[in-house]
């Protein structure tokens, strides 16, 4: 069974205080021999303690090894807390990106729904103006891109999601005529380019109908 965080932090205070405790007492017992005991009884005592001298060497070994162990653990466990934190980091940030595309979304659908919505989005060329198609386009390929991103769809499924979509005459009208505004827009975005990249790949590859 998988020890939890308190059983560690139990153990590696036992361990500390284990350490402090053998170190006091090699500390404290020789001061109070010296302090309470005559010449002849120090004699004696001195011969039994250098008897027991490989004891105390073995103790002090055990006590070094605890306090390396304690910070050996306290040191993984605050790796493990590093890690942590950057995964929730990492989690934060993509349901930031997903609630942003589903903002976008829900936009689109709007624009969709409302020729008077729609005329407020800027032509995706010159001389075009944009249509419904363009939109419910941009939805399809939004969504490709949110499942991979998600890891809904690994990229050897993305690539072929792209290339079956590209088999439109629509939406290779679209892509044909938007690229460049999806290259303007998000230049210098890491993923965008990426999907860009897939997108392009998509559309060269396949045959035009």
């Amino acid at each position: 069974m998988p020890m939890n965080q308190g059983d560690r932090h139990l153990r590696v205070g036992l361990a500390v205080a284990a350490g402090l405790v053998l170190v006091l007492a090699c500390v404290l017992v020789p001061l109070f021999l010296l302090l309470r005991l005559d010449h002849d009884e120090l004699s004696r005592w001195s011969d039994i303690g250098q008897a027991l001298g490989p004891v105390a060497v073995f103790f002090s070994g055990v006590a070094f090894i605890g306090i390396t162990a304690a910070l050996l653990m306290q040191g993984r466990e605050l790796r493990n807390q590093r890690e942590e934190l950057t995964i929730a980091r990492e989690e934060q940030q993509r349901s930031s990106e997903l609630a942003m595309r589903e903002l976008h979304t829900d936009l689109i659908k709007m624009a969709i729904d409302d020729p008077e919505l729609r005329s407020v989005w800027p032509a995706p060329a010159p001389g075009h103006e944009t249509s419904r198609k363009d939109h419910y386009c941009n939805l399809i390929l939004n969504l490709q891109k949110v499942a991979y991103e998600t890891h809904t769809i690994d990229l050897p499924e993305l690539r072929g999601a792209l290339r079956f979509l590209m088999t439109s005459p629509d939406m290779r009208a679209f892509w044909s005529r938007t690229r460049s505004a999806h290259v303007t827009i998000t230049e210098s975005d890491g993923p965008e380019e990426v999907f860009t990249a897939e997108v392009d790949a998509a559309y060269a590859a396949t045959i035009a109908p």
